[in-house]
């Protein structure tokens, strides 16, 4: 799994934070951090979801 992201698009709702907040962060200036790109397997379930919840689909996995 990896986890694709597009900046233009995302408006912070943060719903992929309140989701996963292993990987899904908020820097100080609000911008978005991904703790890492490919996930361990034991929260991939998570990191699905959180990503499939993105309001603007900001947010896609990539199986590998």
């Amino acid at each position: 799994m990896k986890i694709m992201y597009n900046e233009s698009t995302c408006n912070r709702y943060g719903v992929c934070v309140e989701e996963a907040p292993e990987v899904f962060s908020f820097a100080e200036d609000g911008s978005l951090v991904i703790a890492t790109y490919q996930p361990p397997e034991e929260i991939q379930d998570k990191v699905r979801d959180a990503c499939m919840m993105c309001p603007t689909q900001s947010l896609q996995v990539e199986e590998e």
